[in-house]
């Protein structure tokens, strides 16, 4: 990405329009859940934050906006069950044609910037679809972040372009923005990007017929205390124009595989490539 990028910080009417129009651009204009002008102006103005990426010779229809972020103050529960304050990053995106450029990292480090720069909390969360594997690598990998919460349904039924037609399930993320995890990520020292396939348990795949999808192995090893490696689908989008019920099977496959590291006390720590297929690991909490 060349030096052109700027993130700014949004308060105006005119440039949370254009947030509206980038979302509806990534997700699908007409589905009825772009987020509305009042709530993107108040909680701006409200201790939210919304920042926007522009580009020289960005998009036309957004005056420069290729990609955004949204967040607001909330609270949660730590390990001990005391509620804490928190930072909800609750949606990022970034146009399509402005893909692979770096822009969602940037926005994710100019939001830890700034909340490190007001000083109130150094939790974060915010979900992603399990599904997804370009999200998990800037998630788990590159940012540092964790996951020890896995999410059924929890937008219930959802009519855009990427989420129409399955449950929405997600990985809640934990970003604690100072500890050692997140700084090594973030100075370039991520979670090791390789590991021995004799140390690890593993789930499978298998591929049905000819040059078809890979699909997902049943039934799942139960967690042994071994790292354990849960494969991905290589492209969701392939998968949804593929006949039956195959994108579904992935989303009960990793769901089941994902409780039950949980439910024993893993957590989701890395996002890593074995034998060319990506994988989550998933790791026992020390």
């Amino acid at each position: 990405m060349n030096d052109s990028l700027e993130i700014r910080t949004l308060t105006a009417v005119e440039d949370c329009r254009r947030v509206q129009v980038v979302q509806d651009l990534v997700w699908g204009g007409g589905h009825g859940d772009t987020m509305s002008i009042h709530v993107l102006v108040t909680q701006s103005k409200s201790g939210g934050l919304l920042q926007g990426a522009f580009v020289d010779r960005g998009a036309e229809e957004t005056d420069g906006l290729v990609g955004f972020s949204f967040g607001w103050p909330a609270f949660g529960y730590d390990s001990s069950g005391q509620r804490q304050l928190k930072f909800c990053s609750h949606i990022m995106g970034v146009l399509p044609a402005w893909h692979g450029r770096g822009i969602g990292f940037r926005l994710k480090l100019s939001q830890r910037d700034e909340l490190l720069r007001q000083g109130w909390t150094e939790w974060v969360t915010w979900t992603f679809d399990p599904l997804q594997r370009i999200n998990a690598r800037l998630n788990i990998s590159r940012l540092g972040a964790v996951s020890a919460t896995y999410l059924r349904n929890v937008y219930g039924e959802m009519t855009d372009s990427l989420n129409a037609g399955m449950p929405t399930d997600r990985f809640q993320v934990d970003w604690y923005l100072n500890n050692s995890r997140v700084r090594n990520a973030l100075d370039g020292n991520p979670p090791p990007q390789e590991m021995s396939p004799d140390s690890l348990q593993r789930a499978r795949t298998h591929s049905p017929r000819g040059n078809a999808p890979r699909a997902p192995r049943f039934p799942l090893p139960p967690p042994d205390g071994r790292p354990y490696a849960l494969p991905l689908p290589d492209n969701v989008d392939a998968l949804r124009r593929e006949p039956g019920n195959l994108l579904f099977d992935w989303r009960m496959f990793i769901r089941q595989a994902a409780e039950d590291c949980l439910a024993a006390g893993y957590a989701l720590t890395n996002c890593i490539q074995i034998e060319d297929e990506w994988h989550y690991i998933f790791t026992l909490e020390e």
